[in-house]
């Protein structure tokens, strides 16, 4: 499948706007003929439409109850797009995944998150020590890290808070990267360590539950076969 021009059908991307108007911008046109696809979405995002577009790809995430079916295929394209990222590569997708229109219930989704990103914007990103954040090596490790979280993401887990919690880790990492915030990509990093110390957690907590209760079952069964 291939995707329809997205200069004749989609907003223009301004650098000067902040992540909050560009995606209002987006969401003000009606979606392409055939469906809002990844790649139209990226396009329409422009210059620093990495970040942005990895960003638009957790929104659905960053409230605790999210759209059941999303995690695996967005934390998919997250995870490529930042291993292209951290090895310098020219991000971009292949058409069987860029080209696949995205369910219509993703943009209320993302009228909804507008919002919280207003707020982000407002207090949380700006320049801060910047100099190192354009190092090779840093950019390598802080693609990396948003790699590992969205495989986390990618992860089909029925445990409370496991899609949440990596979500806002991309979301502080990906910030921090298009806007060289040398100071709040440590909070990305914190809350990546976070999600994983948690994961652990609940799922030994998980299994040690599941023995619990379904091994007088499972005795029981045996007992009758």
């Amino acid at each position: 499948m291939s995707d329809p021009p997205p200069a004749a059908a989609g907003p223009a991307y301004q650098p000067d706007q902040s992540l909050s108007q560009n995606l209002e911008a987006i969401l003000a046109v009606p979606p392409p003929p055939g469906g809002l696809t990844l790649n139209t979405l990226f396009l329409w995002t422009g210059g620093r439409g990495i970040f942005l577009f990895i960003v638009v790809l957790c929104l659905p995430f960053l409230v605790p109850a999210s759209i059941p079916g999303l995690s695996t295929p967005l934390g998919t394209v997250i995870l490529v797009l930042a291993l292209r990222l951290a090895f310098g590569l020219t991000p971009r997708l292949p058409s069987w995944v860029g080209g696949k229109p995205l369910p219509p219930r993703f943009r209320p989704v993302l009228a909804g998150s507008v919002k919280l990103l207003r707020f982000i914007e407002r207090v949380l990103v700006r320049p801060r020590r910047t100099a190192w954040m354009r190092w090779r090596a840093a950019r390598c490790t802080n693609g990396l890290m948003m790699a590992f979280m969205g495989f986390y993401l990618a992860l089909p887990l029925a445990i409370p808070f496991t899609n949440f919690l990596p979500a806002y880790a991309v979301l502080f990492l990906a910030l921090s990267m298009m806007e060289d915030d040398g100071v709040l990509i440590w909070v990305g990093h914190g809350v990546s360590i976070g999600a994983v110390i948690y994961l652990v957690l609940v799922a030994d907590k998980a299994v040690e539950l599941s023995l619990k209760y379904y091994e007088p079952l499972l005795r029981w069964l045996q007992r009758w076969l």
